[in-house]
């Protein structure tokens, strides 16, 4: 694929480490096997591009710590992480940055440094925005022939003006690889509940609140059913794991592919989490052909019960029959996660709790309540639709988003007091739940996922008093949100940043071009 790359001296030594959540994160459990395995995907690519390179891993989901790495022998270090997870830790950057070798190479990854690469920046020296695996290796042969990196696909850097160089984006059409399991091996991995694993990419909605399409793109681009196949048995006989969550952002977009994973694992006795769209119950066939195989579950973009949420959103779906579809997955004895999100304007705290209700009368076993999550700078730096103002989007800080910042939003409501109505929420669906299903399997994962709130709640309470002084500058002792200052404020610490990433170096135009 790319030739033969011999480097001249020493053996070429990578570090690649996935951070990890906020210690008091809720349900962090569950979480780490959500978004661990794009890192993965990265190193094992990097293993085929370059024969003998030497890659060491660190994964922080399973205790492991970058400073325990002799981290002054590396020649490159490669970072994948969330916004949570790059504010939650900000020490352990300091010390990779500090301790790092001078001719060492700092990479940042995934979601946070695709939306807020001058955030990453601050303490690496590059970062890849969207797919990696072309990128990396780009980068990494023209660094180590001296060459311009202006041809080098989604990399965005500091240029020598101190401007925001931003490269040509593109997405990939023939990435095929998987993971390598010695990758996975590590003395402090533990038991693992669910193991991360792609198996396609792209979505072809264009829903306003995912940011996932951005990163992967709307071409839906599934790997071949053998190659599933295989990557899941070598990835179960390193780490015992039966059980994978599949990662990929609408699993069910092309019926014949659904069919070719279903009857290429059906008698290896794995179960899966898929996430995909609710459309998946129109086809019974299918939703039993795949449950056959093992895919018991999925994580189901649901967002809401309301047409005006959805509409909101561009979420393209038929509200009228949010409930029919959802109650179908539960006749046919398949659990559904969903992540249900508030802080739209019209959404107060009756549309909470109907919302939490309506969760339980529609089967939902496994509900996830959330903040709407939203980058500030997106119109600046890419083009991109915002559905919440910068200047209402607070900055710096671990939080309880999986990809966002602390914000206000909607207007009438304390970012405390929904974070508030969101813990309660929980409590409103748990007592719908169990007044309505009497299922023995499916009261005994009700009570699961009850379980894993509860564990997160003092760290949720500890959260909203952090929000409360957050928010005291910008509320009047009514309630009534203070504009005017927050707007103000947000000039005044990030009017001359957004002014400067106004100013970002395009080296050629942003394009969605599939390559091969």
């Amino acid at each position: 694929m790319w030739g033969c790359f011999i480097r001249n001296g020493p053996q070429m030594r990578v570090l690649c480490i996935q951070l990890s959540f906020h210690e008091e994160y809720r349900d962090a459990g569950a979480l780490a096997s959500t978004y661990n395995d794009g890192i993965y995907y990265i190193a094992s690519f990097l293993q085929d591009a370059f024969p003998g390179i030497c890659i060491d891993m660190c994964q922080m989901f399973w205790g492991e710590r970058p400073q325990e790495f002799p981290l002054e022998t590396y020649d490159y270090i490669l970072i994948s992480c969330l916004a949570t997870m790059y504010w939650s830790n900000l020490n352990v950057l300091d010390e990779i940055k500090r301790r790092k070798n001078p001719t060492c190479h700092i990479v940042f990854g995934g979601p946070h440094a695709s939306f807020a690469p001058q955030e990453v920046l601050q303490y690496g020296d590059w970062a890849i925005l969207g797919e990696g695996e072309y990128p990396i290796v780009q980068l990494i042969q023209a660094l180590e022939s001296g060459d311009s990196v202006d041809s080098v696909e989604n990399l965005c850097y500091m240029g020598a003006d101190n401007r925001l160089v931003i490269n040509k984006t593109s997405h990939y059409s023939a990435i095929t690889n998987k993971i390598n399991p010695a990758l996975l091996r590590s003395s402090r991995r533990g038991r693992i509940q669910w193991a991360a694993v792609s198996m396609s990419r792209g979505c072809p909605f264009s829903c306003s609140f995912c940011y996932s399409i951005r990163i992967l793109g709307r071409q839906f681009r599934p790997k071949d059913a053998g190659m599933i196949r295989e990557e899941l048995q070598g990835i179960q006989q390193e780490i015992g794991s039966r059980r994978f969550y599949v990662s990929d952002i609408n699993f069910a977009t092309n019926k014949h592919f659904c069919h070719s994973v279903a009857d290429a694992v059906r008698d290896l006795g794995y179960k899966y989490i898929a996430m995909t769209r609710i459309e998946l119950a129109d086809d019974r066939d299918l939703m039993r052909d795949l449950k056959s195989a093992g895919f018991e579950e999925y994580y189901i973009g649901v967002e809401s019960e309301k047409p005006n949420v959805l509409n909101t959103f561009n979420k393209r779906c038929d509200v009228s029959r949010q409930q029919e579809r959802l109650l179908k997955f539960a006749d046919e004895d398949i659990y559904v996660q969903s992540g249900i999100m508030f802080g739209l304007e019209f959404q107060d705290i009756d549309a909470i709790n109907h919302s939490a209700r309506w969760c339980a009368e529609a089967r939902i076993t496994h509900p996830v309540f959330m903040c709407l999550a939203e980058y500030p700078f997106q119109k600046v730096l890419f083009g991109a639709h915002q559905d919440v103002e910068d200047y209402r989007i607070i900055i710096g800080g671990p939080t309880y988003q999986h990809y966002s910042y602390v914000g206000i939003f909607p207007r009438h409501m304390r970012p405390s007091v929904l974070q508030r109505k969101i813990l309660e929420a929980y409590d409103v669906f748990f007592e719908r739940a169990f007044e309505i299903e009497t299922r023995p399997q499916r009261r005994m994962r009700l009570k699961n996922h009850a379980r894993c709130v509860q564990p997160g709640n003092e760290g949720m309470l500890k959260h909203i008093r952090h929000l409360e002084k957050i928010e005291t500058p910008y509320y009047t002792p009514a309630g009534t949100l203070r504009e005017d200052v927050l707007r103000n404020d947000f000039e005044e610490r990030y009017g001359k940043l957004r002014d400067q990433l106004s100013q970002a170096v395009r080296h050629e135009p942003a394009t969605l071009a599939y390559q091969v």
